[in-house]
C-alpha cells in the first residue's frame, strides 16, 4: 500500500526530493487518519479516496484544513516500524530524541521538549483510538495490529484532551470483525531478530464481536565492548491487546479495550566520545579509575562500553483499560464518552560513563497510575452547521526515582567528605480539568469558518529531595556543608534528605506547587473552488504544561518548577488532487510565536557539576514550510515525495543562561536542540504481475535530515571545541524491500534491508558532568518478513 505524507514542505522539496511511494498494493492507504473510504487498487487509475476524523468527525482528508501525515499499520510493519521513536521514516518534520536516563522525546516541526523527568508532560502527546497515553514512555507497545496511525502537526490542545503545542499521534486499533478473520506475520532478521505478531478477530454474539491480537519481539544482543569481550542489546518485549465491540442497538455502541505490555530488554548504552574534569587541584575529587586515558568510542554503531558486571535489563511495564460510548442522543446529535485507566512502571538502568568502570550507573525508577474522562456531544444543525462541546478530567499521579553514583563527576567533593551513591525523588499528582467547544459553519457551498477553544485548569502537586541512599555518607558531607553554612551543629540521618534552605538549613522534604490555567484556540478559514482543490489559513493558540525537575539538588530552589509554554501559531496550506486522482499535491508554510519555550539546557549543580536541565525561553519563534507530492505514474508504480524546511532561533536569553561546560551562554540566535533544518522522505513501489493471482513488488525508502545540536550551546569560543562534540551530524538511510504476495494480498513475502549502507548515524548527544556521550543508530539489518491472513 502505497505512502503519501500528507504534510510536505519547502518548494525546494520539489527539487532535492524526487517522487517516490511507501506503496504496496493499495496506491493511497498511507495517507489514512481515522476512517479509509473502499481504497482502489494498484491496477485502478487513481489514488485512493481517503475519509478521516483528525477533527473527531468523519470527513475526506483533503477536506481537512490542517497538516495530517498517515500510514496504515501494514506499511508501518513494510518500513520496520515497531514503536513511534522510529515515525521519522515516515513523517518529515518529526524526531525523537533519547534522553540521558532513556526517556523518550517526540518533536514536530522542531517542538518539542527534553527533559530527563518521568513526570513531564509531552509536547507530542500521543493517543490510542483519541484516548490519551500522557506520558511518553507509556506509547511503547502502541503499534499492534493498527488499522492505521495519523500525524497532526500543530498544536492540538483544542479538541484533543491533552495541551500540546508540537502536535498530535493517534494510533487507530484494527477493529472486531462481522466475519471470522485471523492473521499472523512473522519475521526474522540479523542479530537473531524473531518477531511475531497474529490476532483473530470475529463474532461471539449477534450484537458481541471480539479481536484479540498479540506480539513478541526478540533479539539477540548487537552492541559489542571495545575494549573488552561484551555484548549487550538484547530485546525482550511482550505486547498484547483485547477489544470487545457491542452494539444493542441501533442507537448505542460500547467499544472496550484491554491492553499491556512487558518489557525486559537491556537498554542501549551510550557511546563515550569526551572525558572533560569539572574540577582539577586539590579540589578535585580523584576518581579511582584511569578515566582520562580511557579511548573514546570509534565510529562503528555496535561499539561501546558499560560496566561488565552491571545488569542492564530494564523492567518496564504498562497496561491500560478503556471504555468507549457512542449513544445517538437523536438523529443528528451524539454523546460520546471516553474512560481510561493506565498504569506505568518502569526500571530503566543505565552507564552514564560509556567506560567499563563503576563510575556512573543509574536507574531511573517510577510508576505512573493515570484516569481520564471525556464526555462530548455533537451534531449538525441544518446543512451549515457542525458542532461539538465537552470536557475532560485527568487525574495523574507521578513517583520516581532516580538512583546516581557520583564518581561521573569531578566536583563531588564536600570537604573531607566523599560519598558513593545517592537518590533523588520526584513525585507529582497533576490534576487538569477542561471544558471544549467547536463550530464549523459553511459561509457559502465553498467557503466554511472553523473556531473551537479549550479552558484547561492544572493543579501539580510536588514533593521531593535528593536523599541519602542509607549508608549515611551523603548525609554526613551534607550535614557538614550545612554546619559550616548555617554556623550551628546540623545532622542529617542516613536515608534522609539533603536538599537544603537557600539559606543552609536542612529539609525533611520539598513541597512544591504549580498551579496554571490557559485557553487556547484555533480559528480557520478554507476555501473550496471545486471537489478537489482546498485552500485554508488558521490562526491558533497552544500551551504545555510547566513541570519539577528531576535532577541533584543540593538546594530547594534547584527544584523551582518551569511555568507553562505557549505558542501562537500560523499555518496557510493548500491540498490538491490533480490528473482524474493521478496526482496529489500538498503544501503548507507556518510560523510560530513562542513564550517561555522549554528547551534543553544545563544548570551547574553544586557539588554534583553541570548537569541537563530544562531552561525556559523567554521568547523564541519557528518558521518553515513543507510540502508533499504522491503520483500514481502507472498501475504498477506508484512515487512519493515529502520533505520540511524549519527555522528556529531563540530570540531572548532565560536568566543566566548555562553552557554545557558551566560557561556563562548566550543562547541568543541558536537553533532549538533536535531540530534539523531540513528533513525529506521518498519512497518508491513498483508492482506486477507474474502470474495468474501472483504478483511481485520492489520499493525503496529514502530519509534524510541536516545536520542539528544535541542542546543548546554557550557560544563561547574557549569551549568551542568541546561543545562541538554535541553536534549531531546530517545522515540519509536507505531502505530495500522485494518480494512476492497473491493479488488479494492473503499472504505475502518479503526480503528487506534498513540502513542498507550501514551508515553510522547519531541519534543524541549530551554533557553530563565530567562526560560527553552519543547514542548512535542501528547499524546495517537485513530479513524476512512472513504474513498470512485467514477467513478474509
Amino acid at each position: 500500500m502505497s505512502m503519501s505524507s500528507r504534510s510536505f514542505k519547502h518548494p525546494c522539496l520539489v527539487v532535492l526530493f524526487a517522487a517516490s511511494s511507501i506503496g504496496q498494493s493499495m496506491p493511497c492507504a498511507a495517507q489514512t487518519a481515522s476512517t479509509v473510504a473502499p481504497a482502489t487498487t494498484a491496477n485502478d487509475a487513481g489514488l485512493a479516496e481517503i475519509i478521516v476524523t483528525a477533527e473527531k468527525r468523519t470527513e475526506r482528508l483533503q477536506d481537512v484544513a490542517m497538516s495530517v501525515t498517515a500510514a496504515t499499520g501494514q506499511q508501518l510493519q513494510t518500513l520496520g516500524i515497531t514503536n513511534t521513536s522510529q515515525l521519522d521514516k515516515l513523517v518529515p518534520g518529526f524526531s525523537v530524541d533519547q534522553t540521558v536516563y532513556g526517556t523518550p522525546v517526540y518533536l514536530i516541526r522542531g517542538i518539542g521538549f527534553n527533559d530527563t523527568s518521568l513526570g513531564v508532560s509531552p509536547a507530542v502527546t500521543i493517543y490510542m483510538d483519541q484516548i490519551p497515553l500522557p506520558f511518553s514512555p507509556m506509547s511503547r507497545g502502541a503499534i499492534l495490529d493498527l488499522e492505521r496511525v495519523e500525524v497532526l502537526k500543530g498544536p492540538q490542545g483544542t479538541l484533543f484532551g491533552e495541551n500540546s503545542t508540537g502536535g498530535a499521534i493517534n494510533y487507530v486499533t484494527a477493529k472486531p470483525t462481522d466475519t471470522f478473520q485471523a492473521g499472523v506475520d512473522l519475521t526474522y532478521g540479523r542479530s537473531n531478530e524473531m518477531d511475531a505478531e497474529a490476532f483473530v478477530s470475529g463474532p461471539i454474539t449477534s450484537t458481541v464481536s471480539a479481536r484479540f491480537a498479540v506480539r513478541n519481539e526478540y533479539q539477540g544482543d548487537w552492541q559489542k565492548g571495545y575494549t573488552a569481550d561484551e555484548t549487550n542489546g538484547q530485546k525482550q518485549f511482550h505486547n498484547g491487546r483485547l477489544l470487545i465491540d457491542w452494539k444493542p442497538s441501533d442507537i448505542a455502541k460500547f467499544e472496550f479495550m484491554a491492553s499491556g505490555w512487558i518489557d525486559h530488554s537491556e537498554t542501549q548504552q551510550p557511546q563515550d566520545i569526551a572525558y572533560t574534569p569539572l574540577a582539577s587541584g586539590p579540589a578535585a575529587r580523584v576518581v579511582p579509575y584511569p578515566v582520562a586515558s580511557f579511548p573514546p568510542a570509534p565510529r562503528d554503531p555496535r561499539a561501546a562500553a558499560w560496566n561488565p558486571a552491571d545488569n542492564l535489563s530494564q523492567d518496564s511495564s504498562f497496561y491500560q483499560f478503556a471504555l468507549r460510548a457512542d449513544i445517538n442522543v437523536t438523529d443528528k446529535t451524539t454523546l460520546t464518552s471516553l474512560t481510561s485507566y493506565e498504569y506505568y512502571k518502569q526500571d530503566i538502568p543505565l552507564d552514564l560513563s560509556g567506560t567499563t568502570y563503576p563510575l556512573a550507573r543509574t536507574a531511573d525508577r517510577g510508576t505512573i497510575p493515570s484516569f481520564s474522562q471525556e464526555l462530548r456531544l455533537d451534531g449538525v444543525f441544518g446543512n451549515r452547521v457542525k458542532w461539538m462541546v465537552g470536557g475532560n478530567y485527568e487525574h495523574d499521579r507521578v513517583d520516581e526515582t532516580l538512583g546516581f553514583n557520583p564518581l561521573i563527576t569531578s566536583g563531588t567533593n564536600v570537604g573531607p567528605f566523599n560519598f558513593d551513591s545517592f537518590l533523588i525523588d520526584n513525585d507529582q499528582t497533576i490534576k487538569s480539568k477542561s471544558g471544549f467547544g467547536s463550530l464549523n459553519f459553511a459561509v457559502t457551498e465553498s467557503l466554511t469558518a472553523q473556531s473551537s477553544a479549550r479552558y484547561t485548569a492544572q493543579d501539580r502537586s510536588f514533593s521531593g529531595c535528593t536523599r541519602d541512599d542509607g549508608n549515611g555518607e551523603l548525609a554526613g558531607a551534607i550535614g557538614f556543608l550545612s554546619t559550616l553554612l548555617t554556623g550551628t551543629p546540623q545532622t542529617i540521618p542516613p536515608g534522609g534528605c539533603v536538599t537544603l534552605t537557600s539559606t543552609g538549613q536542612p529539609l525533611s522534604i520539598v513541597t512544591g506547587q504549580l498551579n496554571q490555567n490557559n485557553v487556547s484556540w484555533r480559528e480557520s478559514l478554507n476555501w473550496k473552488p471545486d471537489h478537489d482543490t482546498l485552500l485554508y489559513a488558521n490562526v491558533s493558540k497552544g500551551y504545555k504544561s510547566g513541570s519539577f525537575p528531576t535532577e541533584p539538588s543540593s538546594l530547594s530552589i534547584q527544584f523551582n518548577p518551569v511555568p507553562q509554554e505557549s505558542v501562537l501559531a500560523y499555518e496557510v496550506g493548500v491540498k490538491l488532487d490533480r490528473l482524474s486522482r493521478m496526482l496529489e499535491l500538498n503544501g503548507a508554510a507556518f510560523y510560530y510565536d513562542y513564550t517561555d519555550k522549554q528547551l534543553l539546557g544545563y544548570l551547574v549543580v553544586p557539588p554534583f557539576g553541570s548537569l541537563p536541565s530544562l531552561v525556559s525561553i523567554p521568547k523564541s519563534k519557528v518558521e518553515g514550510a513543507e510540502l508533499s507530492a504522491t503520483l500514481h505514474l502507472t498501475p504498477a508504480l506508484t512515487l512519493s515525495a515529502s520533505g520540511t524546511y524549519i527555522e528556529t532561533r531563540v530570540r531572548e536569553n532565560p536568566p543566566n543562561p548555562t553552557g554545557p561546560y558551566g560557561n556563562t551562554a548566550n543562547f541568543v540566535g541558536q537553533s532549538f536542540p533536535y531540530t534539523p533544518r531540513w528533513q525529506g522522505v521518498l519512497d518508491s513501489q513498483y508492482r506486477v504481475p507474474i502470474s495468474n493471482g501472483l504478483y511481485s513488488f520492489f520499493g525503496a525508502n529514502l530519509s534524510a535530515r541536516s545536520a542539528t545540536n544535541g542542546s543548546l550551546l554557550s557560544g563561547v569560543t574557549a569551549v568551542a571545541a568541546e561543545e562541538s562534540l554535541l553536534r549531531i551530524p546530517s545522515f540519509t538511510l536507505l531502505d530495500l524491500r522485494a518480494g512476492i504476495e497473491s493479488d488479494q494480498g492473503r499472504w505475502r513475502v518479503e526480503i528487506w534491508g534498513r540502513n542498507v549502507t550501514n551508515r553510522f548515524y547519531v541519534t543524541g548527544a549530551t554533557r553530563n558532568s565530567d562526560f560527553t556521550t552519543r547514542f548512535t543508530g542501528m547499524p546495517a539489518t537485513f530479513g524476512i518478513s512472513l504474513r498470512y491472513r485467514f477467513g478474509q
